[in-house]
């Protein structure tokens, strides 16, 4: 073998290990689904993903393969995909919505249209009857599914009244109700739930000592967003059109697989209230 050939062949022996080494790039069309109340993984979810997303493409007309999505329960791993593969457009938990609305460019362009899979008002709860206010909590643990998320535990749900950080002691739980069990043993001095998750606590064992002290505002649905970095904006709207009839004819059993029960035309008017608190200083 001449050097000159060696040579070549050892420059694309480079190239390939090169590209194996990078991480998949998104296409135009590939997303995120991050629902927390979902539960379950990335793994187990990714055939429902992957027929989701085949009907999608089928409605919109794109290419077969083209649409690559990935769903996640944890907030962190969808941070990070988010970060790596750069997707055209998700469906996301509202306290990320708001986070990312900003850096990442989001466009509102549809809302699911579920009351089981988003907590549209929470309660403060507790057990102890001598616990009456927020004052009295001051400095206690508190249980919830949005640690991770002060600034919207502070300025959307506590409407701004404290800071959630500075006045309790915050404990993630991945779910509603391991919080309430944390109530229950003494564990946690509160916990936040919404109106199906108390009427299920209240179920529990010592379930009927627990009473809310204090309840949110009206809290919005989970946004569909498409990131206005990568999605071309007559994609967006495309797509926006498309929505609502996503999850209906052919499309209705991989919805109901999915758990989404459909899609609505975006209505700013149920995200304003709630953004204007979260931006406020």
């Amino acid at each position: 073998m001449s050097s000159s050939v060696r040579a070549l062949t050892g420059a694309l022996l480079l190239l390939a290990t090169l590209l194996a080494a990078r991480p998949a790039e998104a296409g135009p069309h590939d997303f995120v689904v991050y629902i927390a109340r979902m539960g379950g993984d990335t793994a187990t979810a990714r055939p429902y993903v992957q027929k989701f997303a085949a009907q999608l493409e089928k409605l919109m007309g794109w290419k077969p393969g083209s649409a690559a999505g990935a769903f996640f329960a944890d907030r962190k791993e969808a941070l990070q995909d988010i970060k790596t593969r750069q997707p055209a457009f998700a469906l996301l938990d509202p306290p990320l919505y708001f986070e990312l609305r900003e850096p990442s460019a989001l466009t509102l362009i549809g809302q699911l249209q579920s009351t089981e899979l988003v907590s549209s008002k929470l309660h403060l709860v507790v057990k102890d009857d001598k616990l009456t206010s927020l004052e009295a909590l001051r400095g206690a643990v508190l249980t919830t599914t949005l640690a991770e998320s002060p600034r919207y535990l502070s300025k959307v749900v506590f409407d701004g009244k404290l800071d959630a950080v500075k006045h309790f002691k915050l404990k993630r739980v991945g779910t509603a109700l391991k919080g309430v069990r944390a109530v229950l043993t003494g564990s946690a001095r509160a916990t936040l739930v919404d109106d199906d998750q108390l009427a299920a606590a209240r179920k529990m064992e010592g379930g009927q000592a627990l009473r809310s002290i204090y309840s949110s505002p009206a809290l919005p649905p989970i946004p569909v967003v498409a990131f206005g970095k990568v999605m071309k904006p007559a994609d967006q709207k495309t797509l926006e059109k498309a929505l609502p009839r996503l999850c209906s004819g052919a499309g209705a059993q991989t919805c109901k697989d999915m758990r989404l029960p459909g899609f609505q035309p975006k209505n700013v008017t149920l995200f304003a209230p709630t953004q204007k608190r979260y931006e406020r200083p």
